[in-house]
């Protein structure tokens, strides 16, 4: 082999790992799926606060339990049918993106668990629930900050610093049913919106 093949292969294999670096992201129809549902929910959680067309507060439990049905059964069923062998899928933003929203998944869930046995154990709603929402955008900005930065997605970043700094304004809402309605717009921005740009931006399912 000559020197030039080998100058021309290297820099063939340095330009392959350059475009496997800045794939395109591929999770925009999972952010979709939650950010447009927990908006959905933020602002249905805020009717039945304000006492919209007669509800009462157990339309609370109806609504949550509701979410997490649809929520976790729509999930699945965008996994089941997502397509195999999706291009730019083993690249590291692709990989950081699954494994920081895995991590996201779980914490959020071990936050309402306990949330959820403390109600049980006071009997009546605790207020974990109300202090989700700094919670929740903590987790949407780290994770999209963090995947953001990885792929070099400068929208997924600025929507990561965007759902950071909505924590303070989140805190400072608390005790008025306006933070829902806060609370929808946070999701809609900072993970509806990404979600549908990446879904956008996706490639085909073959190369």
């Amino acid at each position: 082999m000559s020197e030039q093949n080998l100058t021309d292969d290297l820099a063939y294999l340095r330009d392959m790992a350059e475009a496997g670096q800045n794939a395109p992201l591929l999770g925009g129809r999972f952010l979709s799926w939650w950010g447009g549902l927990g908006a959905l929910a933020y602002l249905g959680h805020y009717a039945i606060a304000e006492g919209f067309m007669g509800l009462q507060p157990v339309a609370f439990a109806w609504l949550w339990g509701g979410y997490a049905i649809l929520g976790f059964g729509g999930f699945r069923l965008l996994q089941m049918t997502f397509p195999a062998g999706k291009p730019g899928a083993a690249s590291m933003g692709n990989k950081v993106s699954r494994l920081v929203w895995m991590g996201a998944g779980m914490t959020l869930f071990a936050y309402f668990a306990g949330a959820l046995a403390r109600s049980f154990a006071d009997g009546h709603a605790s207020a974990a629930f109300v202090w989700s929402l700094p919670v929740v955008f903590s987790v949407y900005g780290l994770s999209q900050l963090t995947t953001g930065l990885i792929a070099g997605n400068r929208f997924l970043t600025l929507a990561g610093w965007g759902a950071i700094a909505s924590v303070a304004a989140a805190v400072f809402l608390l005790g008025s049913n306006l933070v829902w309605v806060f609370g929808a717009v946070v999701a809609g921005l900072t993970v509806f919106l990404p979600g549908v740009l990446m879904m956008r931006s996706e490639p085909s399912d073959t190369v």
